[in-house]
């Protein structure tokens, strides 16, 4: 075999080793492509370039000059502009997608032709059964009995397909934070749907296909069959890969961010891409698009209905009520007695309401409710046959792409290098520090009462003669309410702008990514200060008090004239 025909029968998304032939894998720490067999490496522009030129030695390996199939009438739609192919004895006056009437059209352009095809597993009869059962699975949803009312609708198509796959570079954000995390990835196979009419979201639910069944494109494999052609631009692809790729990426993100509260963004450009005619089966009439996986069997359902969640009321709320609890344990029980006398209905409606409007406040800044739309979709699935019988066999992920995508955090440190680094938001000792801060706050003037009491005693006193601790009630009351808002937004919030980083340095070793600022989680990070203006510099104290003005500067007077007088309150005779 020729080294052109040997080039072109690889697959355009892998790369290979050029010192040994062997597939590469991506080294996301490096950012290079790395021989597993004899260490070759292999830069990101080396493999886009020889991505590139696949595309080309492909496509002087075509010699069929006009449509994919030299048997197939071409087709464009009137109404939503669908092009569409059909085998020589198939036409049909009106369009599959939208029911509009058919054209005629010339197929001249060679950009139109795929360069990789993946063959259909499923006959249409056993799809078509696979398709009624799950109706019938779901015969109670509406998603059900849609299909089951439209299966006269149902057909198959290779439909096109842009597959990607290569390095991703993206950075994160919370909703309620203001760091920015950066990360690098590696999106191990997305198939971005080429096509206007259908919709996206459904054909993505029945994914992944097998690429290791994709061919380089001839002819004969979509002979007989209707093929529809990309009719999306440029734009719109690149476009649907961003947001594929970005949803991809999402979950791992969410889980280290540990919230469904994020922007993620991402950036393709070094990702290398094939065209490709995919086969799928499926349905579309009004609301309802239902697609099934060709090659596996796998389905996805939609009638376009959504529903709205607001997933960060739940910790405000627990919060709430866990502290409108402890103050009705606190003020209604009698410690003389050592009886719980409870308190009134109005107290605590009064005293929930508080509550309620401070946690729901600091929860809520900068948050959002997340609208959703319901899609009945199929566990991944692999299509065998056993003695000429179709066997499927349905795996326990919903989500399996998942496991091939790679997403790694990289942290600069203080010489400039970006390293790689694990996240952490809470340690133990982070939770004990947090614990002794809130518990010192609160009873300062009583520790600085105890100590001015020890050291003025005189002989035969004793210690609690003229000491009394309940003095200090009213700095109890205002350091307690700073200890619950410091809790909810500094201990719940701003711990996701201070984070605990560990690097992975070279020699394999381990080490605390940032300085102490960065990591340090107390009662002025309520106020921002020790983050990063947009200019680059560390909000200071000064900085707050001057923006804040004479507030700030009567705020920090009146407390220490209420720490002063709770002191003196206690240690009083």
């Amino acid at each position: 075999m020729s080294e052109h025909a040997d080039t072109v029968q690889r697959s355009p998304l892998r790369v290979y080793c050029q010192n040994c032939g062997a597939p590469a894998n991506f080294d996301i720490v490096n950012q290079t492509y790395r021989c597993p067999h004899c260490g070759e490496t292999s830069g990101i522009q080396e493999a886009h370039a020889e991505s590139i030129r696949w595309r080309e030695l492909h496509k002087q390996s075509q010699q069929v000059p006009e449509a994919p199939d030299s048997d197939a009438k071409s087709y464009r739609c009137s109404g939503c502009g669908a092009l569409v192919t059909f085998p020589q004895n198939e036409a049909s006056e009106t369009c599959d997608f939208c029911g509009s009437k058919l054209m005629r059209s010339n197929l001249a352009s060679k950009n139109l032709r795929p360069e990789l095809v993946i063959p259909f597993y499923l006959t249409p009869d056993e799809a078509r059964q696979r398709m009624i059962a799950w109706a019938k699975k779901h015969s109670r949803t509406p998603e059900g009995k849609a299909v089951l009312s439209n299966m006269d609708k149902f057909m198959g198509y290779y439909l096109p397909y842009q597959l990607v796959r290569g390095p991703v570079q993206g950075s994160v954000t919370r909703d309620d934070g203001n760091r920015m995390y950066h990360c690098a990835g590696f999106a191990e196979g997305i198939a971005v749907n080429a096509s206007e009419q259908l919709d996206n979201l459904v054909l993505n639910d029945i994914e992944p296909f097998d690429w290791t069944q994709a061919r380089p494109y001839e002819s004969g494999f979509v002979a007989g069959c209707k093929v529809k052609l990309p009719d999306l631009s440029d734009k719109e692809t690149n476009k649907r890969v961003v947001d594929e790729v970005t949803s991809d990426f999402l979950p791992v993100a969410e889980r280290t961010m540990q919230t469904t509260g994020i922007d993620v963004r991402v950036n393709t450009g070094d990702m290398m891409t094939a065209s490709a005619l995919l086969p799928v089966y499926f349905i579309s009439c009004g609301d309802l698009t239902a697609a099934m996986n060709g090659q596996t069997g796998r389905i996805a359902v939609t009638l376009h209905r959504t529903r709205k969640t607001v997933p960060w009321v739940i910790e405000p709320l627990i919060y709430t009520i866990l502290l409108t609890a402890l103050l009705n344990f606190f003020v209604g029980f009698d410690f003389d007695a050592m009886v719980f006398r409870g308190i009134s209905v109005e107290m605590l409606c009064y005293s929930a309401a508080v509550f309620a409007c401070i946690m729901f406040s600091v929860f809520g800044d900068r948050r959002r409710s997340l609208i959703r739309r319901i899609t009945l979709r199929g566990k991944s699935a692999r299509a065998t046959r056993e003695n000429g019988t179709l066997l499927i066999e349905e795996s326990g992920k919903a989500n399996e792409r998942e496991a091939g995508n790679t997403l790694m955090f990289f942290e600069t440190d203080k010489n400039g290098v970006s390293i790689p680094v694990k996240i952490r938001f809470y340690t133990p000792w982070r939770v004990i520090s947090m614990i002794l801060r809130s518990v010192v706050l609160v009873l300062l003037p009583l520790l600085i009462a105890t100590f001015l009491r020890w050291a003025s005693m005189g002989e035969g006193e004793q210690f609690m003669d003229c000491f009394v601790p309940v003095g200090g009630a009213a700095w109890y009351v205002l350091a307690g309410f700073v200890v619950i808002i410091y809790w909810a937004k500094g201990v719940r919030r701003n711990v996701y702008d201070h984070p605990i980083l560990y690097g992975t340095y070279p020699d394999g070793k381990q080490r605390l990514v940032g300085s102490r600022a960065s990591r340090r989680v107390g009662f002025l990070s309520m106020l921002d200060i020790g983050n990063k203006e947009p200019n680059g510099k560390r909000r200071s104290i000064s900085d707050v008090l001057w923006r804040v003005g004479g507030m700030g500067i009567a705020f920090i007077i009146g407390t220490a004239v209420i720490l002063l007088g709770s002191v003196a309150a206690i240690i009083t005779p």
